[in-house]
């Protein structure tokens, strides 16, 4: 009997991370988000964590659901691409077959301490549809729902948890004549290259290849020490003088 009503009590915890959504209900589909989109450029390869808060859906309430999952995901970043893996609770495991999030079905890997949930190319700034399958034993019959709840990443929370290289970005500078309108050079695909002479910004551009042409606001001098920066998103800067001849 003990067994029982633990088993009613999850069913009923898990069933509400929807509103108004019966427990006796069995839904075809849970209610789904658009497919989030990638937007990790400003994170280096690396590791993180960041917490989440899953809500009834459409309301700023908490979800019961919450309760069977951790509230921290891990994140590992490579690429700018964000794979984010969620861990349900061992009391929610068992009956918590599968999870999608924005319309994605994660992958499952199973643990007795619990078991994850892990999804590719996961925007953390947007706000996700979290889709829960559920399986609960009841009266030796399997009862099957999908529900369907909020949840949104607190990215102030965002924490690495590896050490995280950063490569530098690539520049190169042609020679600089008296005189000269322009700066030429090399750099990493997409980078801004700024050029300053003392704290006078003279010119910038941003590449769309690795070859860059900044065009100055004056013609410079000779002796003028320039100096030229490369910066880009997941990249260290770089920053080199040139000193025109």
């Amino acid at each position: 009997m003990k067994k029982s009503l633990t088993v009613m009590s999850a069913l009923l915890m898990l069933a509400s991370a929807g509103a108004g959504i019966s427990v006796n209900q069995v839904v075809g589909n849970p209610a789904t988000a658009q497919a989030a989109s990638l937007n990790a450029a400003k994170l280096a390869n690396g590791r993180y964590s960041v917490q989440f808060k899953v809500y009834k859906t459409g309301t700023n309430k908490p979800s019961e659901a919450a309760r069977y999952l951790d509230s921290t995901a891990t994140v590992s970043v490579k690429n700018k691409q964000a794979t984010v893996t969620i861990k349900a609770t061992a009391a929610g495991s068992p009956y918590i077959k599968a999870l999608t999030l924005g319309g994605k079905t994660g992958t499952v890997k199973q643990a007795t301490s619990g078991n994850t949930y892990t999804f590719t190319k996961v925007d953390l700034t947007k706000t996700q549809t979290i889709g829960f399958s559920l399986a609960v034993p009841m009266n030796g019959q399997t009862m099957t729902m999908q529900e369907a709840a909020t949840l949104q990443f607190k990215t102030n929370t965002l924490k690495a948890t590896s050490k995280t290289t950063k490569k530098a970005v690539a520049l190169s500078t042609k020679r600089v004549k008296a005189a000269a309108k322009k700066v030429c050079g090399t750099t990493t695909k997409g980078a801004k290259v700024t050029v300053k002479h003392n704290q006078t910004t003279l010119g910038r551009t941003t590449t769309k290849k690795t070859a860059y042409t900044v065009k100055l606001k004056k013609a410079v001098k000779k002796s003028w020490k320039l100096k030229v920066t490369a910066t880009k998103a997941g990249y260290k800067p770089v920053t080199k003088t040139v000193t025109v001849k």
